[in-house]
């Protein structure tokens, strides 16, 4: 039979390399793809960067101070600063500062030493005021990473998309090397019916001619089988960040399985999954922020202050005494410009990026249809064509054996039995290309609904 020739092909294929699952392929690209860990890389300062936005509502610490040691007019004087304090930022704008000052002092026999307190609270009542607004900036934030999350899902799922493209292209070369391999062996056994027709005198001498040609054809297509399936065992294994000449032998099965599509279901999976969308929806929201801080920022100065200051000096010497302090200011500070236009750009370019951010969010939202209904309909249709490609291929192959035999029996000639053995390569060779066009079909579907890493239960590392 035609068919136990691609069977002995294939197992000796097997032998010359290392089989490789599609689930082992998209395993290893997850741990060394290079652009993956690139991505991983970039989270860990896109995750510093919110530690610090979040930061900006704890209390910062810090000490001041310094020595100095003098000499004027021969008398030698030692001072000492130390002056320990803490800031604040409240929700509500407010900036808290406590400040804690020690000095210490000797020379010409006199002693000081100071001690004090100063609080300060300055709370703007409308410009650089409000909850909204001073939590804006950390609620953009915690948005921002939201989306890094996204992006992150996004560059996994894309490599993996690449990686089962590659793997797919891999095993129609792998295929497509088969089927030349079976042609050529076809091909001979033409040439040896047509050798033993000549030695029993059915067949003229100059009737092989063209049978010889046509093997040596099907050995030029085996060649660049052989060259088109190294290139693509060297693009697999560089996107697997793999040893070059690793002999890698795709094994996975090509016998896909109908899915059917309900348009209504898909497209709320992708509005629910889709990155970019989820995305643009946060971006829709950062926009909101910058637009009530851009409001604000239109507002005039106006700040309620207060400061408390409290110590105590001690003089220790011929005139030592000791000196106490307690110090209370409130007040109100305002600034309000009446002509500067530059007060008013922060709020036009926040109005012109809300509305280019929904502009966008519109063009995602109408491309994603677009992609959803035109993919759910490509799978139906390869699907059909997958079906016709199979029964005519099982048709070409028949055709070839009845006309083998007629040619066998002295009954058909050999143009015919070339003519379908032609027709019979190119069937092949289409339904090569109809199963792996339905399964990249299907990868594509789900790359668009945003579902892959769950398809192959990857779980982010973040």
């Amino acid at each position: 039979m035609a068919t136990a020739t691609p069977d002995r092909k294939a197992k000796a294929a097997s032998a010359a390399g290392i089989p490789l699952s599609l689930t082992d392929a998209v395993s290893l690209a997850l741990r060394d793809n290079r652009t993956i860990r690139g991505a991983y890389i970039d989270r860990i300062t896109q995750k510093f960067a919110l530690r610090v936005a979040e930061d900006g509502f704890m209390p910062h610490l810090g000490l001041s101070g310094g020595a100095v040691r003098q000499t004027i007019a021969g008398i030698t004087t030692t001072s000492l600063d130390v002056t320990p304090g803490v800031t604040a930022l409240l929700p509500s704008g407010a900036t808290v500062t406590f400040a804690w000052a020690n000095h210490a002092s000797a020379g010409a026999g006199i002693r000081t030493r100071s001690t004090g307190g100063l609080l300060s609270v300055t709370q703007p009542l409308l410009r650089g005021g409000g909850v909204d607004v001073t939590l804006a900036p950390i609620r953009s934030a915690r948005l921002g990473e939201q989306a890094n999350r996204l992006r992150l899902k996004a560059i996994v799922s894309e490599t993996i998309g690449q990686v089962i493209y590659a793997y797919r292209d891999l095993l129609r070369a792998q295929k497509a090397l088969v089927l030349a391999q079976a042609a050529v062996g076809r091909a001979e056994e033409i040439v040896a019916i047509n050798r033993a027709l000549i030695d029993a005198g059915r067949m003229p001498a100059v009737e092989i001619v063209q049978s010889e040609a046509d093997l040596e054809n099907q050995r030029l297509g085996v060649l660049g089988a052989t060259r088109s399936l190294d290139s693509t065992r060297l693009r697999l294994l560089d996107l697997l960040a793999l040893d070059l000449g690793t002999p890698i032998l795709a094994a996975e099965s090509t016998e896909p399985a109908q899915v059917a599509t309900h348009l209504p279901h898909l497209m709320a999976v992708a509005f629910a999954q889709r990155p970019d969308y989820l995305g643009q929806l946060l971006v829709l929201e950062q926009t909101k922020l910058g637009l009530v801080v851009a409001e604000n920022a239109r507002l005039w100065d106006l700040s309620l202050f207060a400061t408390r200051a409290v110590g105590r000096t001690t003089i220790t010497g011929p005139q030592g005494r000791v000196t106490g302090q307690s110090d209370t200011t409130v007040g109100l500070a305002f600034n309000a410009p009446l002509n500067d236009l530059q007060r008013e750009q922060p709020f036009v370019q926040a109005t012109a990026s809300r509305q280019s951010a929904e502009l966008q969010f519109e063009t995602i939202r109408r491309g994603i249809e677009l992609q959803i209904r035109s993919a759910a309909s490509d799978v139906a249709i390869r699907w059909r064509q997958l079906e016709g490609a199979r029964r005519a291929r099982d048709l070409a192959a028949r055709a070839v054996e009845i006309e083998r035999e007629k040619l066998k029996a002295g009954r058909s000639a050999n143009y015919q039995v070339r003519a379908l053995e032609t027709y019979l390569r190119s069937a092949d060779i289409q339904l090569l290309d109809t199963v792996i066009g339905y399964l990249n079909t299907l990868t594509l579907l789900d790359l668009q609904l945003g579902t892959t890493l769950d398809t192959w239960h990857v779980a982010l590392r973040d």
